[in-house]
């Protein structure tokens, strides 16, 4: 069975009510003081249990009977540790949808331990982890011998009010880059210049820590990796988060496709460039994380720290509706 933990927030409604179109044998979970739990799970006609993250004696008894623990809840560096920890005590799964560097960290440093007790660690399973995984994927197949992969994302539309907050509490305070196989630090006014193929066209891209600095360097092995971002619109918000809506409407993200473009440099200095275009970037992690739920419950695992394009292969944004790659 699949536990969805942090259904009620904004992603997190969204994955579960995938799960819920798909027929998933599923239950969702939230902190004990949640009343919204209960009523979601009224909603979706489907149980429900209650935990809070630093409770391990609550946890462990909460993940009786699940195979699969899908963690929406963020901010991630509060939840992912203690429910990484209760997942190898208990023999199941971990998945995620965090954005946030330290998550990825903590899944490298537990990679043995899960390895020993059979657990997969698989953060990012929803998101850019996802979608520039299988994008640098697709492009290293046209390059021999990579030597350096700069990787974009082009975001747009609104952000929920928990990302604003997650983001705002666990801003990576360097920008980084992986130059020589190491984590070392980016200078900031390093931009570069990416196509998205897009209305926007050639535009400027600045040098942004994302957890690709670590997933993409695991399923690739190439050395040197810069990662970036590119902001359309009012994408991120100032002034009180708290006052910000969930999240934006579906017409919002209907209106807000999210792109990524990526360079990958080879020997003789061959370049290979695509671009991905797929829908906003809410909607992809909602079906993406319950897509590799749903595959991890059909037996797709492997123990210990993992991305999504080593265990599924680029191939799987295939299973993301309006999703395409292009050559450039």
């Amino acid at each position: 069975m699949l536990l969805i933990y942090g259904a009620t927030g904004y992603t997190g409604r969204l994955a579960s009510r995938h799960a819920k179109q798909l027929s998933l044998d599923f239950t969702i979970a939230g902190r004990t003081s949640s009343i919204k739990t209960r009523e979601f799970a009224s909603e979706l006609d489907v149980s429900y249990r209650l935990f809070d993250a630093d409770q391990s004696d609550d946890i462990d008894a909460s993940l009786d009977g699940i195979s699969v623990l899908l963690n929406c809840a963020g901010p991630f560096f509060r939840t992912a540790g203690p429910l990484i920890s209760a997942c190898m005590r208990n023999g199941v799964h971990y998945l995620d949808i965090a954005a946030e560097l330290d998550s990825y960290r903590l899944a490298e440093r537990h990679d043995g331990e899960a390895k020993t007790v059979g657990v997969m660690l698989l953060p990012g399973c929803g998101g850019s982890v996802a979608m520039l995984g299988c994008l640098a994927a697709h492009a290293l197949d046209h390059v021999k011998k990579p030597t350096r992969i700069d990787i974009s994302i082009c975001v747009t539309g609104a952000i929920s009010r928990g990302s604003a907050i997650s983001a705002s509490e666990n801003m990576t305070a360097e920008c980084l880059q992986r130059l020589d196989g190491e984590l070392v630090k980016a200078e900031t006014s390093n931009t570069i210049q990416l196509d998205f193929d897009n209305s926007h066209g050639n535009v400027t891209n600045y040098p942004v820590t994302l957890p690709d600095l670590i997933t993409i360097w695991k399923s690739t092995g190439v050395r040197n990796i810069r990662t970036f971002i590119h902001v359309a619109g009012e994408a991120f918000s100032r002034g009180d988060l708290s006052k910000l809506p969930d999240g934006p409407t579906q017409k919002q993200r209907e209106e807000t496709p999210y792109h990524a473009a990526v360079e990958v440099v080879g020997e003789n200095e061959t370049v290979a460039r695509a671009v991905l275009h797929t829908v906003n970037g809410y909607t992809f992690t909602g079906v993406a994380s319950v897509e590799a739920a749903k595959r991890v419950l059909a037996g797709s695992a492997k123990a210990g720290f993992q991305t999504p394009a080593d265990i599924f292969g680029k191939n799987f944004l295939d299973a993301i509706p309006g999703t395409q790659i292009k050559d450039m």
